[in-house]
């Protein structure tokens, strides 16, 4: 027992298996917020609702298969599909992202799967036309928190979130800009082919009706991604300390960050101080804050978001 306990206390563990457990317990809870979104809400609105991404696709096809070939399709269809359709994509992430970033997106897969084909729908009692904006609104919400919180602790929900990912990766824009316009292309298909329809519910909606929504669900989800996943948003950190050598042997070593001196002095007390310039990703800042208050507690640490970056500023994979 006191092995474990000091295991448990040592650097290592706090260091390198720690974050790892973390990031795994956060892909489980995140997928299932995600499949509760889709499963619960999406398909349980009476209007044909889409989310983005492989499980998207999964749905314009089951329901292309029911509504124009009148096909008899399996409830387990949806998460067959994400398994197979998926295979592809995490290859891209596994030689394009990271291959840690995948193994996370894999977990997620096949959670998801599940969640969408082989877990019971709970009934919200949204089965009706006038609730199709509620079912629209909560279950992008959801889907926003599933997917945005997968990306900020290094993992995904797989699918077209890893294609995103290796895009913002290459490109340096928002992850959620990406997303939106391949879902959006989902909606207008769905709305073009499924629209005056008989759908799989046995009512006949409207293409701008299907569209529309969808849409909604599409803003609803991307606003919420791009706030919790900072990991391709910048901030410029100024930090005052008396401790400048230590901080900045911590930041070159753990952060792998450049950082500029200036010496600055004090209005009030005129001691002579240094303040550390640096850019970093969004998601470093914790990370930053803890070696700044370690190296100096009284260090003081202002940050400002910035646009964009030019020049020798490496931009990481976030697992």
């Amino acid at each position: 027992m006191n092995r474990l306990i000091d295991w448990i206390k040592s650097d290592k563990f706090k260091t390198k298996i720690m974050p790892d457990l973390q990031r795994v317990l956060a892909v489980i809870v995140f997928t299932i917020i995600y499949g509760i979104g889709v499963s619960w809400f999406l398909e349980a609105s009476i209007v044909p609702l889409y989310t983005g991404g492989i499980p998207g696709v999964g749905q314009l096809v089951r329901d292309i298969l029911v509504t124009i070939f009148n096909q008899e399709i399996s409830e387990h269809f949806l998460g067959i599909f994400i398994l197979i359709f998926n295979i592809p994509i995490l290859v891209l992430g596994w030689f394009g992202v990271s291959h840690r970033f995948t193994i996370y997106s894999i977990i997620s897969v096949v959670i998801q799967s599940f969640m969408l084909s082989w877990i019971p729908q709970v009934d919200m009692g949204l089965a009706s036309t006038e609730h199709a904006l509620a079912a629209a609104i909560l279950g992008g919400l959801l889907i926003g928190i599933g997917a945005g919180g997968a990306l900020k602790y290094g993992t995904s929900t797989g699918g077209l979130d890893i294609v995103a990912q290796y895009l913002a990766f290459k490109k340096g824009h928002s992850v959620g800009f990406f997303s939106m316009a391949m879902n959006v292309v989902i909606a207008i298909l769905g709305g073009l082919i499924i629209g005056g329809q008989a759908s799989p519910t046995g009512i006949a909606v409207s293409g701008g009706v299907i569209a529309s929504y969808t849409i909604i669900r599409i803003i609803v989800s991307t606003v919420i991604t791009d706030r919790m996943h900072t990991a391709y948003h910048y901030l410029s950190v100024n930090i005052i300390t008396v401790e400048p050598k230590a901080l900045v042997d911590e930041v070159l070593n753990k952060l792998y960050r450049g950082v500029t001196l200036l010496k600055v002095e004090g209005a009030y007390s005129h001691h002579e101080k240094t303040m550390v310039y640096i850019i970093i990703s969004s998601y470093e800042l914790h990370a930053l804050r803890s070696l700044a208050k370690k190296m100096d507690p009284q260090s003081f640490v202002v940050t400002s978001p910035v646009k964009n970056v030019f020049g020798n500023f490496q931009r990481k994979t976030i697992a």
